[in-house]
């Protein structure tokens, strides 16, 4: 199984008036983090734009433990759930640099071609599909 940590460092532009990293972020830096277990899983965000086909976001579920605040150097941890044909789930794990939980998440994606349509991984591109699986360590449905 692949698991990726992306250091992220908050910016004080994240901050609301009360100088807490703002619920919008978040989102925000688990994208940057999925891409970067795309690039290592072997499916890179660039031959993903080339070939037209994304993991569109269907679900995201956010479970906030502990505010975060600028200056901060975070962790955002990502384990895959589920790698299939049609579908791909990741959990994430943001933690502070004293390994704090301060934020948990869920995504579900499905993958969508050039036409913004179910895509099926499995027969279109079966070489990244492989990839994928293994990454995550060989779950299907």
């Amino acid at each position: 199984m692949l698991i990726t940590e992306t250091k992220i460092q908050t910016r004080y532009p994240d901050c609301d008036r009360m100088g807490v990293v703002h619920h919008a972020v978040y989102p925000v830096w688990y994208e940057m983090a999925r891409i970067q277990w795309l690039e290592e899983a072997g499916f890179p965000f660039a031959l993903s734009q080339q070939l037209h086909v994304n993991p569109a976001m269907v679900d995201l579920h956010l479970s906030y433990k502990a505010a975060l605040t600028y200056p901060q150097t975070v962790t955002v941890r990502v384990i895959p759930e589920l790698a299939a044909p049609k579908k791909l789930s990741l959990r994430y794990e943001l933690r502070t640099e004293d390994g704090t939980v301060a934020n948990e998440a869920t995504s579900f994606h499905i993958w969508v071609g050039p036409d913004n349509r179910s895509y099926n991984l499995q027969e279109n591109l079966p070489e990244v599909y492989e990839k994928l699986v293994k990454s995550a360590a060989g779950s299907t449905e």
